[in-house]
């Protein structure tokens, strides 16, 4: 037997997820300057212009500004697969006529 058999360990099993009740009332417990609510997604300009006071706030505002990019690449992927879809479509239908059109040319 080798060591790594021996030296199993038994993690303690996961907690059960909150309820919905106990979500609502974390969030009704919040106060309105709870960092959650204060970062706006839809506002371009997420760094504010005057300069943050500490690396913790400026590694917040970073991450939202993170998100907010996520967010806007995930709009472009998906107009991207409509373009994708829309093009291919029109393919399938351009080799159809150039088959009709050799068809005819016989």
């Amino acid at each position: 037997m080798t060591s790594r058999a021996k030296k199993r360990i038994v993690l303690p099993s996961r907690p059960e997820p909150p309820s919905v009740e106990e979500i609502l009332e974390d969030v009704r417990g919040a106060v309105a300057s709870d960092p959650v609510f204060v970062c706006d997604l839809s506002d371009d300009s997420l760094i504010p212009s005057q300069e943050i006071s500490s690396d913790r706030d400026r590694q917040y505002m970073q991450s939202c500004s993170y998100v907010h990019l996520n967010n806007m690449l995930k709009g472009a992927q998906d107009e991207l697969k409509e373009k994708y879809e829309s093009l291919r479509s029109s393919g399938i239908k351009l080799g159809k006529v150039i088959e009709e059109l050799r068809e005819a040319a016989m």
